[in-house]
């Protein structure tokens, strides 16, 4: 059990350098450096962000040791699964826009979603957190089908999934967050006005990034039925 939770906790360490890094890593930078957390609330981000993926795992890894490698595959590769990662491209490509809105916007609903997602954002952190955990991506379903073959017990699919969970933090998302909380300290960036336009180009990729998504989820649901 020991040298299996270890052996997981070392796959999190490569797949958090590299698959998830890709995967998560552009949506996270994005995020901050859109919201000029700096160096202290970009740590605070990447912290909630990736504790909260990692508890996600561990839910998940509990529900693959129940529920097996067969349902759980189906899960992920039908509608459920695309219902997923549609909601969490209409959730990016939210964040996006609210950060191209920026705060002169005259938009009471913008506004408001700002003051929700934006300048009180731990919920958004964390509900990034959730959504990306539970991306079906390939190394993710191979790693719960693993944990479901090979757990017994629930409690032994929360404790591999959590290893795995555990190596994922410990990435290079951490000093590339941390850029992107310093670069709104530019001396460049001190002027209102470009600050402004570079808020609204970080938005406008995380608005992309949603937006790629949501396209690939349609023409992927398109292609299946």
């Amino acid at each position: 059990m020991i040298r299996i939770a270890f052996s997981l906790f070392t796959t999190g360490l490569v797949l958090g350098a590299g698959p998830c890094l890709a995967t998560c890593g552009p949506i996270l930078i994005s995020y901050i450096a859109a919201t000029a957390k700096g160096p202290v609330g970009a740590l605070k981000c990447w912290l909630v962000f990736s504790i909260t993926r990692a508890f996600v795992y561990a839910a998940l890894g509990a529900l693959a040791g129940i529920i097996g490698t067969s349902l759980y595959q189906s899960y992920y590769w039908e509608t459920r699964g695309f219902i997923i990662w549609f909601v969490a491209g209409i959730f990016i490509c939210l964040l996006g826009i609210l950060a191209m809105a920026g705060k002169r916007t005259h938009s009471r609903i913008c506004q408001k979603l700002q003051g929700i997602f934006i300048k009180r954002d731990t919920k958004s952190v964390v509900g990034l957190g959730i959504l990306i955990g539970l991306f079906p991506c390939a190394p993710l379903i191979g790693i719960l089908s693993y944990i479901s073959m090979i757990s017994v017990r629930l409690h032994q699919g929360i404790i591999l999934a959590l290893s795995f969970g555990i190596g994922t933090i410990i990435s290079p998302l951490l000093i590339l967050g941390l850029g992107a909380g310093l670069l709104p300290k530019l001396k460049i960036l001190q002027n209102e006005r470009t600050y402004a336009w570079f808020q609204r180009i970080a938005g406008g990729i995380l608005f992309f990034l949603g937006a790629h998504i949501l396209v690939r989820t349609v023409l992927g649901f398109i292609k299946v039925t």
